[in-house]
């Protein structure tokens, strides 16, 4: 059994007082008639709407509107959200229904209803920004800037696929801060703070804006460098070694900061993974490590000791 029709008070009655405004227009923007909801919301009498049609209530500067107004005229309806002007200037984001029809004079005309969900969408837009700085801070090491140990592998296996492209070697350089319980047990662990911000200041400097810097562990570091010889390899480490002995470093940490290294390399198209290049040059650094510290003249304090 069907439902009863309703009449046109009826009508009358749920455009009188619903909660979302309702315009009633015709295909070239002109507004015949607007309900008090959105007289409301527009903070305008319904003269004034009608007055000034839709061209003097949007905000000129939103490309949205024209893709939404293109869109109703090929396909007669739309859903969207675009920004309009109130009366007192203020600009919200109105969500947009919008329907043509007939009239019973065969008159195209539009239905159109009109949401305020400026609350929303600021709300959706803090939590996109607060979502954006959660994920960078999973990736980011907070002391020097540099990508952390996810962040350097989130990145790393993409870099191992543009040196197979372009058939190039892929290095991984792997830096060890020796002397980092000396310089916070004698200097203070601030000494020890800007001894890694030091470092990371020197990679960043000398490695290319191409290439992945990351502080991977509590004094480890790594560089994920493409398309480099070993002349190229032993410059950088000389020039990163030159800047940590550098006055203004040495006096910034309080003593030079010293460092082991280790290399391991990639042909175009190896097996090895971005983890596995961590593990070979992790073996290499501490095989660096081991012969400096047989280097070192024994003073009774052990490797690595001040005197």
């Amino acid at each position: 059994m069907r439902g009863r029709r309703l009449g046109p008070e009826a009508y009358r009655a749920i455009y009188d007082y619903s909660a979302d405004g309702v315009l009633f227009t015709a295909p070239d923007g002109r507004v015949l008639a607007a309900n008090p909801a959105a007289c409301a919301m527009l903070r305008r009498s319904e003269e004034e709407i009608c007055a000034l049609g839709r061209q003097g209530m949007v905000d000129p500067g939103d490309e949205r509107w024209g893709l939404l107004v293109a869109q109703r005229a090929s396909t007669g309806r739309i859903r969207g959200t675009a920004r309009m002007q109130r009366g007192d200037l203020t600009l919200i984001e109105v969500e947009i229904t919008s329907q043509v029809f007939c009239d019973d004079d065969g008159q195209e005309r539009t239905c159109t209803i009109l949401r305020d969900v400026t609350d929303r969408v600021a709300m959706e837009r803090d939590l996109n920004e607060m979502s954006a700085q959660l994920r960078h801070l999973a990736l980011t090491d907070e002391l020097t800037g540099l990508r952390n140990r996810r962040g350097f592998l989130t990145v790393a296996q993409q870099m191992l696929e543009v040196a197979d492209r372009q058939l190039q070697l892929a290095q991984l350089l792997f830096i060890d801060v020796d002397n980092m319980k000396d310089l916070n047990d004698y200097f203070g662990h601030g000494a020890g703070d800007v001894a890694l911000q030091a470092v990371a200041g020197a990679l960043t400097e000398i490695v290319r804006h191409s290439d992945v810097v990351a502080r991977i562990g509590g004094d480890e570091f790594v560089a994920l460098v493409i398309g480099l010889d070993d002349t190229e390899r032993d410059n950088i480490v000389r020039r990163v070694d030159a800047c940590l002995r550098a006055a203004d470093a040495v006096t910034a940490v309080g003593r030079p900061v010293e460092i082991s290294v280790g290399w391991a390399t990639r042909q175009p198209f190896g097996p090895a993974s971005a983890e596995d290049l961590l593990i070979e040059a992790d073996r290499s650094m501490y095989r660096d490590k081991v012969r400096k510290s047989w280097q070192r003249p024994s003073n009774g304090a052990g490797p690595g000791r001040f005197a």
